[in-house]
């Protein structure tokens, strides 16, 4: 309130000044600024007075409710905009916690992926390197049986020989120069027949 009080006066003396300027006209035309006139400061004083209670109860009051309420406005954003900042480096921390957490899945996820495919590429190697085995154990019985067979087929063909040989040589008398002979014949009868079957 004393705020007020020294506002007023000083706004009442300010006020005055003109006042006393126009107030008396000195001889010659000329005004004498010092010489007060009473009935004008009187006037002036209560103009004032009234504006100052008028202004004081109608609009310095709405004034001071609205620049307080703009002040509480305004720290009221200023801690609304504190919290929404701690607000958002809480986010901004959960975030990358759940980006790093993230990455750490995609990262095990790779690395399972790479076990699974070496996994695989040693199992298609086992496997390959079994069927290549057994391929070649059949291929190994396949030429044994081939190798019999021929074995089988030449003992055969050799026994049929002999006993060609042998029936014409018990027909004939046999020299050498017969006896090679009779080996023609015989090979020779071998292969028709052979040929044949």
């Amino acid at each position: 309130m004393t705020t007020f009080v020294r506002t007023a006066g000083a706004i009442a003396a300010v006020l005055l000044l003109p006042a006393l300027a126009v107030a008396a006209d000195a001889p010659g035309g000329q005004t004498n600024i010092l010489k007060p006139d009473l009935v004008n400061s009187i006037v002036t004083v209560v103009v004032f007075g009234a504006l100052l209670a008028i202004l004081y109860t109608f609009a310095w009051g709405p004034i001071l409710k609205g620049l307080q309420a703009r002040e509480e406005a305004q720290f009221q954003a200023i801690a609304d905009a504190k919290k929404a900042k701690e607000e958002a480096a809480a986010l901004r921390t959960q975030l990358a916690a759940e980006m790093a957490k993230a990455a750490d899945q995609v990262r095990a996820i790779l690395d399972e992926a790479r076990r699974d495919a070496e996994a695989l590429k040693v199992a298609e190697r086992e496997v390959g390197v079994k069927e290549a085995q057994a391929e070649r154990e059949r291929a190994a019985r396949d030429l044994a049986s081939e190798r019999d067979a021929l074995l089988k087929e030449v003992s055969q063909r050799a026994v049929d020989l002999a006993s060609i040989m042998a029936t014409k040589a018990i027909r004939q008398q046999v020299t050498i120069e017969k006896q090679s002979a009779l080996v023609d014949d015989s090979i020779a009868e071998l292969n028709a027949s052979a040929s044949r079957a």
